[in-house]
């Protein structure tokens, strides 16, 4: 028991002085998108209840609470075994289908009862993407973020290495952020682990500054291999705005970009009403010119009904001057003058 709790003091006070050796693989685990990841609880006396937990073990925390041997809950398992070589008892906790969101802080404990049971905490992070040296170099990957949000890459080799480096940069000596020689390291934000090949590194509580290029870095015997990627952090969406999930963990890796649906809606709701009130308007305006001509034909009509005149009863006859004819009344176009600058005629009346 002494021994156990000597781990557990060793665990947060590295993470408190920011020691970048943290070597025991029992506190930190790594796992990709999509796969699983599983974790070691050890227990010196023989307990009967069995709990995994996300951070503390209350309420809607607790993932699975059982005095079962084997127990699983959607994607969260539990085994209880007993070693003989060393006597001791334990946990395998496992989660599969991981996701963003999986990374974080947990706990599984063993007890007399659930409520006495001894904790061992761990973390997990969940790599948002392998690198594997594949993509085109002048093209880095570049990964968008948010203040106050986390980000994990798993960064393949081919060969092993002894040395691990993690480098803002191309890991000159000014540049190294993490570097170690274990399998585990841990240094304020940074963390380095290396399991199967595969070097994750993290960032944690990321900030605007902490934009920029990074280089995972794997020294071996013969040979050094290393891996580039870029990181944009921008300011967190307001309470407003649509994001992915109600909340994100300490280790939570979010992701985005993509433009909400509900803003691409709504600016196609404001085309089609602009659209169709410019169709009204010019509709309304067809209208009114239409009835201003109506109108204005209407009145012609009126003033010449008046004058007592019906344009169906007129007749028109050729009369012309000088004519001796007494019943034929007619108008004729006299010229006035022939003044050459002023040329007008008068309407003469003949009876």
């Amino acid at each position: 028991m002494k021994v156990h709790h000597t781990l557990i003091c060793f665990f947060f006070l590295s993470l408190q002085d920011g020691n970048p050796e943290v070597t025991n693989a029992q506190f930190l685990h790594y796992g990709v998108i999509g796969g699983g990841v599983t974790a070691k609880c050890v227990h010196y006396d023989r307990q009967t209840w069995k709990m995994f937990c996300r951070e503390e073990c209350e309420g809607e925390n607790i993932l699975i609470n059982t005095t079962d041997a084997r127990a699983q809950t959607g994607r969260y398992s539990i085994e209880y075994y007993f070693d003989l070589e060393t006597g001791s008892h334990g946990l395998y906790v496992s989660i599969s289908k991981l996701t963003e969101s999986d990374s974080g802080q947990y706990s599984c404990g063993l007890g007399g009862s659930s409520s006495s049971a001894s904790f061992t905490p761990f973390g997990i992070f969940v790599a948002e993407a392998l690198l594997d040296g594949n993509d085109d170099p002048a093209q880095l990957k570049n990964f968008y973020k948010e203040t106050g949000s986390s980000l994990t890459v798993g960064c393949s080799f081919k060969h092993p290495g002894y040395r691990k480096m993690f480098c803002r940069g191309e890991c000159q000596i000014n540049e190294v952020l993490i570097e170690t020689d274990h399998v585990r390291a841990l240094r304020s934000r940074y963390n380095i682990g290396y399991e199967s090949g595969v070097l994750y590194v993290s960032i944690t509580q990321l900030t605007k500054s902490d934009s920029g290029r990074y280089r995972c870095f794997l020294e071996g015997t013969f040979s050094s291999s290393f891996r580039d990627f870029k990181v944009t952090v921008t300011d967190a969406a307001g309470p407003s705005a649509t994001t992915t999930g109600s909340s994100t963990p300490s280790l939570t890796l979010t992701g985005s970009t993509e433009q909400p649906e509900g803003a691409a809606s709504t600016g196609l709701l404001l085309y089609v009403i602009i659209s169709l009130l410019i169709i009204i308007i010019l509709s309304s305006l067809t209208v009114l010119i239409i009835c201003i001509k109506r109108k204005s034909n209407r009145g012609l009509r009126t003033r010449g009904n008046s004058e007592g005149t019906n344009m169906e009863d007129v007749h028109y006859e050729n009369c012309t001057p000088g004519s001796t004819r007494e019943d034929s009344t007619y108008q004729s176009l006299d010229p006035a003058g022939r003044d050459q600058d002023q040329t007008y005629f008068t309407l003469t009346r003949h009876t």
